[in-house]
């Protein structure tokens, strides 16, 4: 099947299987920054074959997204193997502008493209899990900043705390709230409970816009026949 129709489909896969790795490193004790070498790249790849497969008729685009891929790449392996400390912050927005902008894109192809598919439901879940990764990014550039906007940290290498702010995030995002990692600086609670509410806000949306789409794809079947 080609990967246009798809690429949901092998995006979630990917991110998932990512997600576990950086897990499995972590418990194995592979440093935060090798890290963030196997993961910025693999992200960027992925989120190359899974979203921006749909804009190859905006060459502009494309040639945007790859610029953007590359210098992400190239920043994260430059930084490991130089020790540039400036890089990891010019390295961390190309990441998320990267990611922002995949976002954006899957999120109109999702509402604008066709009939409900597999892979558009799919598709619905990458974004939320997307929207955990920008967040967590947001959460890290707070904490460079303004350090100690978290209690609960372990460490303050980048790469562990990208991890650990990673699953703050999607522990906001879900709502848990488990209380291990907790922001104590107003900005940080600030993009805490904002996050919380865009998550409640997508899930709701979601579910109302597929039985909305699915009741109009039924009806104008019903109509047809």
């Amino acid at each position: 099947m080609p990967i246009k129709r798809m690429n949901f489909g092998y995006l979630l896969g990917g991110l998932l299987t990512l997600l576990l790795s950086v897990a499995i490193s972590q418990e194995e004790g592979v440093t935060g920054e090798a890290r963030r070498l196997f993961l910025e790249p693999a992200l960027c790849l992925m989120l190359l074959m899974g979203i921006w497969s749909h804009v190859s008729e905006k060459k502009w685009l494309m040639i945007g997204g790859g610029i953007l891929a590359v210098s992400g790449i190239a920043t994260a392996i430059i930084e490991y193997f130089l020790d540039v400390p400036e890089l990891q912050i010019v390295n961390l927005s190309i990441l998320f502008a990267f990611s922002l902008v995949s976002t954006w894109i899957a999120s109109r192809h999702l509402v604008l493209s066709g009939p409900i598919t597999i892979n558009k439901i799919i598709g619905a879940i990458c974004i939320y899990l997307l929207i955990g990764l920008n967040w967590s990014v947001f959460y890290l550039f707070i904490n460079l900043v303004n350090p100690d906007s978290f209690q609960g940290l372990t460490s303050t290498e980048i790469g562990v705390q990208f991890s650990e702010l990673l699953y703050y995030s999607y522990v906001t995002i879900t709502t848990l709230g488990y209380g291990d990692v907790t922001p104590i600086r107003p900005i940080a609670r600030t993009l805490s409970y904002l996050e919380a509410i865009v998550g409640q806000f997508y899930v709701a949306v979601l579910v109302a816009w597929l039985v909305g789409m699915y009741l109009s794809d039924k009806g104008n079947h019903l109509q047809n026949s």
